[in-house]
């Protein structure tokens, strides 16, 4: 019997069973089948937006992934209210930080769990240059601003942005870059002399679950490219995983839909703006039916079916 030593019959178990993937707040309840008592649960939060001008990405939205035993909640029962978190939106000038993300909630056996909102990224001017502090941290505006904190085991730093160096012996626009925003697998990088800082890495998520899930390919939660002054310095290049790649002379680029994804800095036209997070997803897959235990009433129906095995010599 390969029961790991408990007497009984066989125990088979069904690893990757029923795969369910939420990507809005429609219909939002989410219903285990019977005999299911584990979860496996992957919550990606909704990307920070990037501010404006000269700005720091948007931090990526926080990425949960667990395992969640249901208890008794395993008849068929329904899970609690799943909230797909919404990206933040963009700095519309260089006075407006990013706005954080939206977290993504799951409610599972009356415990609630969250993935964070990513950080908005810093602006580039004003008293807003410093990222915010979220799932993954936003990056800092051009001239010193720092980048957000990010939540540990979701998310990581966001990137500072550079300090304007006076007199210089490069281009004034070459010192005016963004941090890129935090990702879930790495930090976003400080921008540097005519280099905006680029977005962190998110994580790939696909040995987990089957198949390519979104439209990055089951890869989540990347951050946003800092942004530069002008086409005199190169912006920071996207975060794989739906961040936002930032711009050197316009409008950052808005985080990738359902992958949690950070904004892209803006560039240094006046009042360009800062690229939107992308939205968040939930994913929720079926694992074993079997614990190893037998209740009463199994134990009786295999004896009297004779399918109760017995040890042998």
């Amino acid at each position: 019997m390969a029961n790991g030593g408990i007497i009984g019959p066989n125990i088979v178990t069904t690893q990757g069973g029923t795969q369910t993937v939420k990507t809005s707040n429609a219909d939002n309840a989410v219903t285990v089948a019977t005999g299911v008592r584990r979860i496996k649960t992957l919550l990606v939060a909704g990307g920070g937006g990037s501010g404006g001008e000269d700005s720091g990405g948007g931090g990526a939205g926080g990425l949960l992934n667990t395992t969640i035993n249901m208890g008794g909640l395993y008849t068929g029962s329904q899970l609690g209210a799943v909230a797909i978190g919404g990206g933040g939106a963009g700095g519309g000038s260089c006075s407006v930080r990013g706005t954080n993300g939206s977290n993504t909630t799951l409610v599972a056996g009356g415990t609630t769990y969250t993935a964070t909102g990513g950080g908005g990224g810093g602006a580039g001017c004003g008293g807003v240059k410093n990222g915010n502090p979220g799932g993954s941290g936003g990056g800092g505006g051009s001239g010193s601003g720092s980048g957000g904190c990010g939540t540990a085991c979701q998310g990581n730093d966001g990137g500072a942005g550079t300090s304007r160096v006076s007199p210089s012996p490069v281009p004034y626009a070459q010192n005016e870059v963004g941090g890129g925003g935090g990702g879930a697998s790495a930090a976003g990088a400080a921008g540097g002399v005519g280099c905006g800082g680029n977005g962190g890495a998110g994580t790939n998520l696909a040995p987990v679950y089957p198949g390519a899930l979104g439209p990055t390919c089951s890869v989540f939660s990347g951050g946003g490219g800092g942004g530069a002054a002008n086409s005199g310095a190169t912006a920071g290049s996207a975060g794989a995983g739906g961040g936002g790649a930032g711009s050197d002379n316009g409008n950052g680029a808005a985080g990738t839909a359902n992958s949690g994804g950070g904004g892209g800095g803006a560039g240094g036209n006046n009042n360009s703006d800062g690229g939107a997070g992308g939205s968040g997803i939930v994913v929720i897959k079926e694992l074993s039916n079997h614990t190893g235990v037998w209740n009463i009433n199994e134990v009786f129906d295999r004896v009297k079916t004779s399918t109760w095995a017995t040890p042998t010599s």
